[in-house]
């Protein structure tokens, strides 16, 4: 059920029957339900549609000897998807990222209700997925 305030559904609304199932997000905005152990306890909220941009993406491979190398872009951006595949005959010991992100969420043109006193969006977590691929396309 949605509390007598509606704030699961924020921003939004809940639905005519108090269900935050029934839950109408705001433009920008997705519905997303979690349900625990017990299917009828689930939560409903809504979330950001809008994908964070990594704006640096810096990638190091390190190998025993201590020699690096670095991931290059293949223009003058930092971001990952400039990245170019690095080749080499070494077996790297240590994988080192250094990433920055951006994410703004607009929320000027919902009205917000009083009992909202403030709203934060952010990044929560991020994944690092790493291919090793031989020279004769096998994946590893």
């Amino acid at each position: 059920m949605c509390t007598w305030n509606n704030h699961y559904c924020w921003p939004g609304t809940c639905g005519a029957d108090g269900l935050t199932k029934d839950c109408m997000c705001a433009p920008g905005f997705s519905k997303v339900s979690v349900y625990g152990a017990d299917v009828h306890s689930g939560n409903t909220t809504c979330q950001p549609t809008q994908k964070p941009s990594i704006v640096t993406c810096d990638t190091v491979a390190f190998v025993p000897n201590g020699k690096k190398k670095r991931a290059m872009s293949s223009t003058n951006s930092s971001e990952c998807e400039y990245l170019q595949d690095m080749y080499g005959n070494f077996q790297p010991s240590v994988m080192k990222f250094h990433m920055a992100s951006k994410l703004t969420i607009d929320i000027t043109s919902i009205t917000k209700p009083d009992f909202i006193e403030e709203t934060n969006f952010g990044i929560s977590d991020s994944t690092i997925r790493i291919k090793h691929m031989a020279v004769n396309g096998t994946e590893y």
